[in-house]
C-alpha cells in the first residue's frame, strides 16, 4: 500500500481503535489527525499524529493531500455529515466512513467524480458489521428463508454515539417496530420486550425491534422472506434515557448546530441534556459490570439452521475494526470504483478471518442448528 492513509479522528472512542487495527493489519503509515494531536498514540513509528479542524476547510486540505485514503471516525455523525468526503474528494482519495447510511449515500454518491473514486459508507458495527456478518452466515446455509438478528449489550455512549443513536429516527437509517414479512416491510409488526433471556448475552435484555434499510437490503439480496432484527439492552437505566430521549428527539432530530437553526436554542439544549442523561444512564448501567456487545444471527431455511454469535469488547473497539476492515479493503485496490455501503462492498469470508484475529473480537462462533438448543446465561451463574 504506498503512501499514507489519513485516519480523521484519531483520538477519539473509535479512532483509537481504528488505528490500533489499521497497524496490525500491515498499513505501512497513518496520517493520524485529531484537534489535539497530543492525545494520539505514537507508540509506533509509522504513526504521524497531526493536528485537523473539521471546521476549518484548509486545515482539513491540507491534511488530507496526498494520502490514497481518508477514514473519517470523527462525529458525530450528523454534525459532520460530508464534511470530510468532500475533503477526501478534493484530495482524489478514495474514501471510507464509520458512519452513514442512506443520507450520507446520497451525499457522497453526488460529489463530483465519485463514480471514479472507491467510497465506502457504514463501516462500523451498525450497520456494517450488522449487516455482513448474516451475509457470510448466508454463505454458509444457502436458500435460508427466515433470518433473526440481536445486537446490544451493556455498554457505554460516547456524547457522539449518543447524538447519532437519538437523531436516527429521521436519518434514514430504517423503522422502529416493523419487519420483514413476506419479502416486504410490515409496519408495527413487532413490540418491545422487556426482561427477555436470550442466549449468548450476560443478563435479560430489553429488545426493541428495529428494521434497518441495512437489514433490508440484506434481505432483499437473499430472497428472505422474515426477519425479525433486535437492539438489545442491559440495565435499567439505559431504556428509561432512551424514551426521554425519543420524545427529546421528537422536537430535534438533528446535531447540536442544526437543531438551534430549526427548532431554537431551547429545543437544541433539551436535546443536548437528552444526550447527557443517556451518556450518564450507560456509564451508571455499566459501573462495575464488564462491558460488552453481542451480534447474535440465526438464519434458517428447508435445509437447517445455522448460528453466528460475535462478541466483541464495545461498541467502539467493534466500530473501530469494521471501518479498518473498509480502509485495508480500499487501500488496496480491492473495490471498484463507486460508494459502497461497508456489508455490501467487502468478502464476507476475508472480513470473517480478519475479525477472528481482532482484538476488539473476543469470541466469535459458527454453530450448525437452531438457536433454541443453547440455554440462556442465568445472570450470576457461570
Amino acid at each position: 500500500m504506498p503512501g499514507a492513509i489519513a485516519l480523521v479522528g484519531a483520538s477519539g472512542g473509535v479512532g483509537r481503535h481504528a488505528l490500533a487495527h489499521l497497524l496490525a493489519w500491515t498499513v505501512d503509515t497513518v496520517r493520524a489527525g485529531s484537534r489535539d494531536p497530543r492525545r494520539v498514540p505514537t507508540g509506533d513509528p509509522r504513526v504521524q499524529a497531526r493536528p485537523v479542524d473539521l471546521t476549518d476547510r484548509g486545515s482539513l486540505d491540507a491534511f488530507c493531500a496526498g494520502c490514497h485514503t481518508v477514514v473519517n471516525c470523527a462525529g458525530p455523525a450528523v454534525t459532520v455529515g460530508d464534511t470530510v468526503a468532500r475533503a477526501a474528494a478534493r484530495a482524489g482519495a478514495a474514501y471510507v466512513d464509520a458512519a452513514g447510511d442512506d443520507g450520507l449515500y446520497r451525499a457522497v454518491a453526488a460529489l463530483p467524480g465519485a463514480a471514479d473514486r472507491v467510497a465506502v459508507i457504514s463501516a462500523g458495527m451498525m450497520p456494517g458489521l450488522s449487516g455482513l456478518l448474516p451475509a457470510y452466515l448466508a454463505g454458509h446455509l444457502p436458500g435460508a428463508r427466515r433470518l433473526t438478528g440481536w445486537v446490544g449489550g451493556r455498554d457505554g455512549f460516547s456524547p457522539g454515539a449518543a447524538w447519532d443513536f437519538l437523531a436516527v429516527g429521521e436519518g434514514g437509517y430504517g423503522e422502529p417496530l416493523a419487519a420483514w414479512r413476506d419479502g416486504a416491510r410490515r409496519s408495527r409488526a413487532l413490540a418491545a420486550q422487556v426482561g427477555v433471556a436470550v442466549p449468548f448475552f450476560d443478563e435479560p435484555v430489553l429488545l426493541q425491534p428495529y428494521l434497518s434499510t441495512e437489514t433490508e437490503r440484506l434481505a432483499g439480496r437473499l430472497r428472505l422472506t422474515d426477519v425479525d432484527w433486535w437492539s438489545a439492552f442491559a440495565g435499567s437505566r439505559v431504556p428509561a434515557a432512551l424514551a426521554d430521549g425519543a420524545r427529546r428527539a421528537s422536537a430535534s432530530r438533528a446535531g447540536p448546530v442544526d437543531a438551534a437553526e430549526r427548532t431554537g436554542p431551547a429545543e437544541a439544549a433539551d436535546l443536548a441534556d437528552a444526550v447527557d442523561a443517556l451518556c450518564r444512564a450507560a456509564e451508571l448501567d455499566a459501573f462495575g459490570r464488564p462491558r460488552y456487545q453481542v451480534l447474535l444471527v440465526e438464519l434458517s431455511g428447508p435445509t437447517g439452521s445455522r448460528v453466528l454469535a460475535c462478541r466483541g469488547a464495545g461498541a467502539n473497539a467493534l466500530t473501530g475494526a469494521a471501518v479498518a476492515l473498509g480502509a485495508v479493503a480500499a487501500a488496496a485496490g480491492d473495490l471498484p470504483p463507486g460508494v459502497h455501503h461497508l456489508a455490501e462492498a467487502v468478502d464476507p469470508t476475508w472480513a470473517v478471518d480478519r475479525l477472528r484475529s481482532s482484538p476488539a473480537v473476543t469470541a466469535l462462533h459458527v454453530e450448525d442448528g437452531p438457536l433454541a438448543r443453547y440455554e440462556p446465561i442465568e445472570e450470576g451463574v457461570a
